[in-house]
């Protein structure tokens, strides 16, 4: 088992590149980007724009969740990130705290998740 550190990132279009650059050049091994609409700009929109400012760094949603984002859709979504990454990404799924909160909605049910 490798031992990684990830940071997280706002996924803020027009700082995406500059935070990811950092990230890799201080040595974090990864940036999870906030997945929570009506609170933060769209994950896959500034993954795509790290992965294109980076050559190592790992690239994740943190986190992503079945409720807003379908499970095809957020598949989709990710699989391009990995495309475009060279084999960087990966999906971090979980109950959507934050973004289900700002639609009127609680977490995802365990049985949904």
């Amino acid at each position: 088992m490798k031992l990684e550190f990830w940071t997280a990132m706002n996924p803020s279009p027009e700082h995406a590149a500059r935070f990811a650059t950092w990230a890799e050049q201080v040595g974090w091994d990864g940036v999870a980007v906030y997945d929570s609409q009506n609170i933060f700009a769209d994950c896959y929109v500034a993954l795509a724009i790290a992965s294109s400012a980076t050559q190592s760094l790992g690239l994740s949603t943190g986190v992503t969740n079945p409720f807003t984002r379908h499970p095809a859709t957020a598949a989709c979504a990710i699989a391009s990130i990995q495309q475009a990454s060279g084999g960087r990404a990966v999906l971090g799924i979980g109950r959507g705290n934050s973004a289900l909160a700002h639609v009127g909605r609680g977490p995802v049910y365990m049985e949904m998740f």
